[in-house]
């Protein structure tokens, strides 16, 4: 029986192949990637999530282009599936993997009898119970390949009430999701108090006027303990300057070509 991988992140995406690679496993197994955030934009269609997109993340029309792509090579490999092929979805409880999940779900109705979850962040309570991770990326192919073990098919049952909740996700306008025993629909703006708070600690803790925006964007993901673009905290930092709550020095269309400095209100 063949088995189809799917991933929420092109790094699991190669850990995955890897390991079957090491296994020699990859006769009758494939590894695809959903390559996208689904905790940050509007999930209503596809073409509104691009357009938010390209005017908020993508710096360059390689990104916009590298988006296309693999949403594109995603459409034809579903649109190809058959029903002998056994589909294995690698997520964990984070806002991006959960939500990515429900999706999958959504455009597998009709197209697979048998989907196989892999919940990494409970299968690792069994095999490394000391372990946390943010996404399933963070892990190495060995782990990955452990946690193969603790596969779980999901019922039919469970694969519509996935893709049903995806449709009710839809139709939220929120353009910021996070995980709070759940997927919580927040404002744009709800992480702005731990972005000024990672850079007041990191201002004391350097004892530096200006910072790099690696910095406190390094700080605020490690902090909100979830998973999310650095180019959302990014732009979330501008978006304080631009309110008066941060000077600037350089020149802001590369992360590494300028400086911040916190100066409140």
């Amino acid at each position: 029986m063949a088995i189809l991988h799917i991933t929420f992140s092109l790094s699991t995406q190669g850990s995955i192949k890897h390991a079957i690679r090491q296994n020699q496993l990859q006769r009758d197994e494939s590894v695809l990637s959903v390559d996208d955030i689904f905790s940050i934009g509007p999930l209503s269609s596809f073409e509104e999530r691009k357009s938010w997109l390209e005017g908020y993340l993508y710096k360059d029309n390689e990104d916009r282009e590298l988006y296309e792509d693999i949403h594109e090579e995603w459409k034809g490999k579903i649109a190809g599936l058959t029903s002998d092929v056994d589909v294995w979805v690698w997520y964990s409880q984070n806002t991006h993997e959960e939500i990515g999940l429900r999706f999958v779900m959504s455009e597998l109705i009709d197209k697979s009898s048998m989907v196989y979850g892999v919940d990494a962040t409970e299968g690792l309570k069994s095999i490394q119970p000391n372990m946390m991770i943010r996404h399933t990326g963070e892990l190495a192919p060995n782990l990955l390949m452990k946690l193969r073990t603790e596969a779980k098919r999901f019922s039919i049952d469970e694969c519509q009430r996935l893709a049903k909740e995806w449709e009710v996700l839809k139709q939220n306008s929120s353009t910021l999701r996070v995980w709070q025993n759940g997927i919580k629909h927040v404002a744009e703006d709800a992480l702005d108090p731990i972005i000024i708070e990672c850079a007041q600690r990191a201002h004391v803790e350097l004892n530096e006027e200006w910072l790099i925006p690696m910095r406190i964007i390094g700080e605020t993901l490690g902090t909100i303990d979830d998973y999310l673009s650095e180019e959302f905290v990014e732009k979330r930092l501008l978006a304080l300057a631009k309110q008066g709550l941060f000077e600037i020095d350089g020149d802001t269309k590369d992360m590494y070509s300028y400086q911040v400095k916190y100066v409140g209100k």
